[in-house]
């Protein structure tokens, strides 16, 4: 029988005991409950862990906790604080950028971090041409005038430029010694895959692939020392084993996959609690401009004036989400900038749906969210009088589906998350006519012109007023319907205090900021 098997079976009280063979990791130990060691699953190895290549959210925690940027987020916010950069400037127009950089830091090879790492740093992301190279591909110039100066100029102006540097996906500053040294005409590719060289709290020291990842103290860290100076995450694949080793003490916090009902009980729970930390994350549907039914613009209005989004929250998502009232994730445009609170009238759709017609919902699969999402659409379609079915799109056919016109259904249910708290890294990414995860192909010229015109003004406050219209461009066109603002929530042991989060942050937070009872 295979492992998957096996813990799946524990869910369903067929196997009780050796719930921690579901997880390749011992029961607990010496350090069961101590405030030094933090242990927290994830459902797969990640793909490699190379900074200048990896672009997803599982697996994140341990990027965020080896690796720094030169800026970050403050604490749920979209301002800007710095973190490797200490203070910045920017030019009249837009194209050149003055870092002053923290003094005494070292990566966690013991090399020192200065402008020269930083340029080399920004040089590696860019020779990769990976998925996120894109944040520097309009970088023209880099200068290291001293140590504690780097001087970044562009091609053109990017309204979005600092962000691109606080995103945990932005270039993460790495020991251009260690490169050296593990080059093996890979640029240390196949080296950083499994280990870390930056100036985060923590390294990577050791590696069981399939089994768990640990995090040690970087005793070369700048910063404070972590009360944790141990995370241990090892590979558990099904969400229920999750939760049994959370509430048995095996598990110190789960970030990523428990169900509404899991945190309802861990909320309640004499040893646990549920922390809903804020994130730039939207529920929401797409709707397909070729669609026989949706294709329309009155029927696209109906549609979204009958989706009761605070009904729909609190039945999927509960607690974990609040209904969707702006365009843009919280934080991205002032709150109200781009309103999106259509009135509730399921009336007009039932007008619709009279005359029948066949509407295929797809969702993407992999999240129990989603998929609870969809059912609701579907009850609430079928009500109107369509002949509403579902379908699951896995992950290889989902972000396929902007080639298969063929393939794309009438709707489709996601979520989504952009990779900075920036508008422009959510319309550029979803919207934008041509863009990578405009899956459905739903076109609206104007608001591409204003997205690329706020994209380009070095004014920050015309730039602002840009994306604040091309926002209402894109909601006016009905093609994305949101639903949920969603929350990052996580699961944990009682006794942790001084919970810090970045919004771009997804199944993550800083394990270096908290802090726990001795006495829990």
């Amino acid at each position: 029988m295979k492992l998957s098997r096996i813990c799946a079976a524990v869910s369903t009280g067929v196997l009780v005991l050796g719930i921690s063979a579901c997880s390749g990791a011992a029961g607990p130990g010496a350090d069961a409950g101590s405030s030094s060691v933090i242990r927290t699953p994830i459902i797969a190895d990640p793909p490699p862990l190379d900074p200048d290549v990896y672009y997803q959210p599982d697996g994140l925690l341990i990027m965020t906790a080896a690796y720094q940027g030169l800026l970050k987020y403050a604490n749920d916010s979209a301002d800007l604080e710095g973190l490797l950069a200490t203070k910045w400037t920017v030019s009249g127009d837009g194209l050149t950028y003055t870092f002053t950089l923290r003094p005494d830091v070292k990566f966690s090879d013991g090399t020192p971090f200065d402008s020269t790492a930083a340029r080399a740093t920004f040089q590696r992301r860019i020779d990769m041409a990976a998925g996120p190279s894109y944040m520097l591909a309009d970088v023209a110039d880099m200068q290291t005038p001293d140590p504690s100066t780097f001087v970044v100029t562009l091609k053109r102006p990017v309204a979005a430029f600092l962000d691109y540097l606080a995103s945990p996906y932005g270039p993460l500053m790495t020991s251009p010694t260690a490169v050296a040294q593990n080059d093996n005409g890979d640029r240390a590719t196949q080296w950083l895959g499994s280990h870390t060289a930056g100036t985060g709290p923590y390294v990577l020291t050791s590696v069981e692939p399939s089994s768990k990842y640990t995090l040690t103290y970087n005793e070369n860290y700048w910063g404070d020392k972590p009360q944790a100076t141990t995370v241990e995450i090892p590979v558990i694949a099904d969400p229920a084993v999750q939760r049994l080793q959370l509430e048995s003490g095996q598990l110190d916090m789960v970030l990523h996959g428990l169900t509404k009902d899991d945190l309802a009980t861990l909320a309640s729970g004499p040893d646990t609690e549920v922390v809903h930390q804020k994130a730039l994350i939207k529920a929401l549907m797409m709707v397909n401009p070729e669609s026989a039914v949706f294709g329309a613009p009155e029927a696209r209005s109906a549609l979204n004036e009958a989706l009761d989004r605070k009904a729909l929250t609190d039945n999927v998502f509960g607690p974990q989400g609040v209904p969707s009232t702006d365009f843009y994730p919280t934080g991205m445009l002032p709150e109200g900038a781009a309103a999106d609170q259509p009135p509730l009238d399921p009336g007009k759709l039932a007008a619709i749906g009279a005359r029948g017609g066949d509407v295929v919902v797809g969702y993407q699969a992999g999240d129990n969210s989603v998929r609870a999402l969809t059912n609701q659409i579907q009850v609430i379609l079928q009500n109107a009088g369509f002949n509403a079915t579902i379908r699951s799109v896995p992950a290889s056919q989902f972000f396929a589906l902007g080639q298969q016109p063929d393939q794309r259904p009438d709707l489709l249910v996601t979520l989504f998350n952009p990779d900075a708290a920036h508008p422009d890294t959510w319309s550029r990414i979803y919207n934008y006519t041509d863009a990578p995860v405009n899956l459905l192909r739903c076109s609206v010229p104007e608001a591409d012109r204003l997205l690329d015109a706020g994209s380009s003004e070095p004014d920050a406050q015309k730039s602002r007023a840009l994306f604040v219209d091309a926002a209402a461009a894109y909601r006016d066109s009905l093609c994305w319907l949101n639903v949920t603002d969603v929350y990052d929530t996580v699961a944990a042991r009682k006794g942790y205090s001084n919970w810090q989060h970045q919004l771009p942050w997804l199944w993550d937070t800083d394990f270096a900021s908290l802090v726990r009872d001795n006495n829990s």
